[in-house]
Parts: structure tokens; C-alpha cells; sequence
């Protein structure tokens, strides 16, 4: 362990001297070669530390001789590190920001924020996106959403890895990155509009966490497909997820004095509670102050239940609606005002206005899987004895097949996320686990 330790931090001492002696453009793509970024270049701060470095994991995944790390050691729960772009980000086409990143463990939230330069660090305008880590000592690439943000606005990338805790100066607190770069991740597909069902092939569906939130997921069944969240034991009390980009809806939601309100279909697992509140809050893109919320609670629980949000009924100490606003984009609060609690899940689907949707159309079933993450055995509860469980790899390779299994051992299988699907007279669920 002591041999190891000493490489360690030669390693890092070697990159202090890994100093470019003329200073280049820095633009995206960022992929640290040909001495694109300096160590100077790179800015810490509160408690982050970040150098340009030998790739301590050259492989097929990423190939580069040199990467970047950021170390963190104390401080505060946001320390990281920062670099300025010589020229402002354009979001016209590309609205997603990706990153090749290598960290210890899966289920990190990596937060990605941008700023302008107006003052001093932290600059003003900002704006952030999460994106969790799903593999252990694999290079993967994370993306970040950044649909309807304004062009030649930002060029600072603040880069603040396992968000909300406090870094030790281990190699469980060392995360390196690479090939900073641009895409439009809608592949050419249309941009979401009401109502959301999910199931439209040619639509781009997305969700954006905030606040701690997440990750949200997207999952597509045979039988149907729902979004499926998770508010962290770490999010904030007001974490929850933008249905769509930052970008919005394709259309105005066509709120008027008398026609005022919104339906979601939801699911809520792994508790017996009812009485969640949850809150609906619909805003315009460009302009996050004309905006207005409603809160509604929940009345059952381990079914789907049809839940209407009215906004002629603001949540308490809020705006109230203003139908003079253009309001174009929706997000949802899962028991708004409380900690997280990762064994709860919350299932939503079919958000439509004016009117509800079908609630035959959700097939969701009342199974628990715990811990998650786990390390070895995955427990399901609500096995009934004749269910089909199958899991998947991230790749989708089948790992495991049983029938009416209430336990399953995969400790032989290595960290990262894996998908576990329970089929029973044509019905399915699926559930994304990790293990750790």
C-alpha cells in the first residue's frame, strides 16, 4: 500500500511541472494534447486542486497520452476547478456539453456549470447542469443539457466533481477528465411538446435534474414507457426534474383565467406514505421569473394515480398566475420541502393540460428492490413466485435469469449499473440498480 501511495503522488507531483511555456487558444474541443491546456490554465478553488497529467488508464476507451484531474482535499462540498474558454460557447445547434471522465465509483453527481465573465469568480450570468458517474475505474462520457441557454454568453467550465461532499485527497477523491466537446443530442428528432407519453419515436425526450436530483431516467418497456426519478439522500429540499431541456416545450402551454390546469400520471415506490407533496411549477425558458406553481399530495401509494395540479391555486408565498406570461416549460418537485430518500422512488407519466390522460396506459407494478446501490445481493420484495427477473448489463448483455428469485447475487460481477426487468403475464418493470 505504501509503494502505491508513493506512485500516486509522484504522479500528480510530475504534472505540477507539466507547465505549457506558450500559451494557446483554448476552445472547444478540450482534449488536453499537444499541450492544448497548461497546468496554469487550469484554476482551483475551495479545497479543489487541478493539473494536466499522464492518462493513468490508457485504453480503447480513451486512448490520450495526457488528461486532466482534479483532487480534492477539504474545503467545501462545491471545491473543483475551473477553466476560461478564449471564446464564448454557442448553443444554436449543439446544445449539450459531454465529458470523458474516470472516477472511483459509479452514482457521483459531477456538476457542470458555465459562467459569463461579468466580476470575478464565481462570475455572473451562471447556470448548471448534474450528470452522474456509472462505472468504477472506467473511462465513460457524461453529458450535460444546455438546451436554451443563450449563445455568446458563457466560457467558463466549472467542473465540481462528487457534488456535495467533502473531499479526503485519496484516490477516492481523484477524478480525471478528457475530451471536453459539443453535440446536438436530438439526433434530428422534434422537440417535446404536451402531452408527454414517452412513446413517440420521433420526439427527443429528456429530462434535466437539478438541486441534487436524480439521476432521472427515461425507461422504455415493452408494455409502455415513464420516467422514473430519484430525489438523493444529498439533494436539496426544492430538487426536481425539468420535463424537457432547458429549451422547453415546442408549443406555449395555453393557460388562460379559465383554463388553468395540468395532469401527471404518478407512481410512488418503496414507502407506504401517502401525502407527498409534490409540486408542478411551469415557467418561461427565457425568463425564469414569470413563472407560477401549485402544489397537490399524493393519496395512495404503490399504484398510479391521476394527479391534478391547478394554477389558479398557487402554492403558498408564491406569484400568482399571471396569464399575461408566455410559459413554455414544466418541472416537477417530488416531497417538495423534504430531504431525499433514495429507497423511494417516484414514477410519472402521460403530463398533459386541460384534461388527464388514460391511466390504463401505466402498467407499472408495486415491486421494491433494495439496497440500491448495492454491493452483492439485491433484494426484491412483492415476488408473487411466478415473475420472470432478468438482468441486463449497461450494454445489455443478460447477466441473470430466474423465476420468482426474492434474492439474486451478483457479487461476482463487477461495479456499474445494471437493469433488472421483472415480466409477468405480458407485464414489465424495470429497474436501473447500481452496485458498488
Amino acid at each position: 500500500m505504501m509503494k502505491k501511495n508513493i506512485v500516486y503522488f509522484s504522479f500528480i507531483l510530475y504534472s505540477l511541472y507539466f507547465v505549457n511555456p506558450i500559451k494557446a487558444q483554448i476552445n472547444l474541443p478540450i482534449d488536453f494534447e499537444n499541450e492544448q491546456i497548461s497546468n496554469d490554465d487550469i484554476i482551483h478553488f475551495n479545497g479543489g486542486s487541478g493539473y494536466v497529467v499522464y492518462n493513468p488508464q490508457i485504453d480503447n476507451d480513451n486512448p490520450s497520452e495526457y488528461v486532466g484531474v482534479v483532487i480534492r482535499d477539504g474545503g467545501d462540498i462545491w471545491a473543483g476547478a475551473y477553466i476560461e474558454l478564449d471564446s464564448y460557447l454557442d448553443f444554436s445547434t449543439n446544445t449539450t456539453l459531454n465529458m470523458r471522465v474516470l472516477s472511483p465509483y459509479p452514482g457521483l453527481m459531477v456538476k457542470f456549470k458555465i459562467e459569463g465573465d461579468q466580476g470575478a469568480f464565481p462570475s455572473e450570468p451562471a447556470t448548471e447542469r448534474d450528470s452522474y458517474t456509472t462505472k468504477n475505474n472506467e473511462w465513460e462520457i457524461l453529458s450535460w443539457d444546455f438546451s436554451g441557454e443563450p449563445s455568446n454568453t458563457y466560457r467558463k467550465l466549472v467542473l465540481m466533481f462528487d457534488f456535495g461532499n467533502v473531499g479526503d485527497g485519496t484516490e477516492d477523491s481523484t477524478f480525471y477528465y478528457d475530451d471536453i466537446y459539443q453535440t446536438d443530442p436530438s439526433g434530428g428528432l422534434s422537440q417535446m411538446d404536451l402531452p408527454v407519453t414517452f412513446e413517440d419515436p420521433s420526439i427527443y425526450y429528456v429530462l434535466t435534474d437539478f438541486g441534487g436530483n436524480g439521476p432521472s431516467t427515461i425507461l422504455e418497456t415493452v408494455d409502455g414507457n415513464y420516467a422514473r426519478v430519484e430525489k438523493n439522500n444529498g439533494a436539496e429540499t426544492w430538487a426536481g426534474v425539468t420535463i424537457g431541456s432547458g429549451a422547453g416545450f415546442l408549443n406555449n402551454i395555453p393557460v388562460t383565467n379559465t383554463n388553468t390546469k395540468m395532469f401527471v400520471h404518478v407512481y410512488v415506490s418503496g414507502t407506504t406514505q401517502t401525502g407527498i407533496p409534490i409540486k408542478l411549477k411551469i415557467e418561461n425558458s427565457q425568463d425564469p421569473t414569470k413563472s407560477v406553481e401549485t402544489d397537490t399530495n399524493t393519496t395512495v401509494a404503490g399504484e398510479w394515480e391521476t394527479m391534478e395540479f391547478d394554477f389558479s391555486n398557487e402554492s403558498e408565498g408564491t406569484a400568482a398566475l399571471n396569464t399575461d406570461f408566455v410559459f413554455d416549460m414544466a418541472s416537477i418537485f417530488f416531497n417538495f420541502g423534504s430531504s431525499g430518500n433514495q429507497n423511494i422512488v417516484y414514477y410519472f407519466d402521460n403530463v398533459s393540460f386541460g384534461a388527464p390522460l388514460s391511466l390504463d396506459d401505466n402498467l407499472l407494478t408495486s415491486y421494491k428492490i433494495y439496497p440500491n446501490p448495492f454491493f452483492d445481493v439485491i433484494n426484491v420484495f412483492g415476488i408473487e413466485g411466478d415473475e420472470t427477473i432478468i438482468v441486463n448489463d449497461i450494454l445489455g448483455k443478460e447477466i441473470f435469469k430466474g423465476i420468482g428469485v426474492e434474492k439474486i447475487n451478483l457479487s461476482v460481477f463487477e461495479k456499474g449499473t445494471y437493469f433488472l426487468t421483472l415480466s409477468k403475464y405480458g407485464q414489465s418493470s424495470t429497474f436501473r440498480v447500481i452496485k458498488k
